[in-house]
């Protein structure tokens, strides 16, 4: 006997499929990167440990515009770190679909973390573009002319019977009216433990909230950059069964300077010894501050180069690190029913 329940269900459903290929032919677009990094950190203290860190990433992703408004991608993110021969390390995947209805911006799948989620140092080490260049999880922004509110999930690990489940949860904002500059950020990562148990093993809750007002005198200096902010900053941590919720109270202030490339970036933090496990270490110590003179210039609007040297202070001892950065990048697109080529 015929179902026709099904026969009407599977029209219907050849038919959307034939209307979403036909308009995902429209445009096939792609692009590639290069970034290279060179980190030498000569640290000398009980926080962090010294070391030097060169490598490579590249990453080539391609995909369909389904409209102006929605597209997927999908491709490959490889790290190189210099020296690591016989290591051999699996490519990351890229696969997400971006939809933007201004003043939203949707991401879902495994998509690149540059440019999109940036904490301060003490909540996210700067390491997680060398060797974690990919967020997997969901990205949501709200975007206006006076700024922004995002929301993330970075999957890091899926429990399994030997594997541990971890994710974090991240939030930022900025607010930029005038002179007024208002930013805060929040983290929480979750750390618990594989499907068999291990034993005197506990689930770890781990965060920290960062609120900072401030101004920005950019336009009025005359310099390209020109900003100061200063506000507290929280770390929140607890070992399940082992220890109650922890809180640790602090200050931090940021000021950035930068004309024609040239600028100073500083930090200075004093409070508690911050327990943020995804954070930069020099934030563990009560007292911390840290100077960057940097150097950073476009060129062709494909080439983008940043040479740091960094000062970082703690009592009674000062280290050292320089660091150089370069990225690279090309993309192009196709029209399909039109059999034109066009490159950005």
């Amino acid at each position: 006997m015929i179902n026709k329940r099904a026969i009407k269900t599977n029209t219907v459903l050849l038919i959307i499929l034939i209307i979403s290929v036909k308009s995902l032919s429209q445009q096939f677009e792609w692009e590639a990167g290069f970034f290279g990094f060179f980190d030498n950190r000569e640290y000398f203290n009980e926080f962090i440990i010294p070391q030097t860190i060169l490598g490579e990433n590249i990453a080539a992703e391609a995909g369909f515009v389904i409209n102006n408004n929605n597209r997927f991608r999908a491709g490959l993110s490889y790290t190189y770190e210099c020296g690591s021969k016989g290591d051999y390390l699996l490519p990351d995947m890229i696969m997400y679909f971006k939809g933007s209805w201004k003043p939203a911006t949707f991401y879902i799948g495994s998509f690149p973390r540059y440019e999109l989620v940036a904490h301060p140092r003490a909540m996210l080490t700067d390491t997680l573009l060398y060797f974690r260049p990919m967020v997997e999880g969901m990205y949501l922004e709200h975007r206006r002319s006076w700024g922004y509110q995002n929301i993330w999930l970075d999957w890091t690990s899926r429990q399994t019977d030997t594997k541990r489940e971890t994710f974090l949860v991240g939030a930022s904002g900025l607010f930029n009216k005038g002179i007024f500059l208002y930013q805060h950020h929040f983290i929480m990562y979750h750390f618990a433990g594989p499907a068999i148990d291990i034993p005197n093993d506990h689930i770890r809750d781990n965060g920290g909230l960062n609120v900072m007002p401030g101004t920005n005198l950019s336009r009025i200096s005359g310099l390209d950059t020109l900003t100061v902010s200063s506000g507290f900053l929280m770390s929140y941590d607890r070992l399940r069964h082992v220890y109650e919720l922890r809180f640790m109270w602090g200050w931090l202030s940021d000021v950035n300077i930068c004309y024609k490339g040239f600028g100073l970036h500083g930090v200075y933090y004093r409070g508690d010894g911050q327990v943020l496990l995804y954070g930069d270490g020099f934030y563990k110590s009560t007292a911390y501050g840290r100077a960057d003179l940097y150097y950073e210039r476009k060129y062709l609007d494909r080439i983008w180069s940043r040479l740091d040297f960094s000062f970082h202070f703690l009592p009674g001892n000062l280290d050292f690190s320089v660091a150089l950065h370069i990225r690279a990048g090309i993309d192009g697109n196709v029209s399909l029913d039109r059999n034109k080529f066009s490159e950005k």
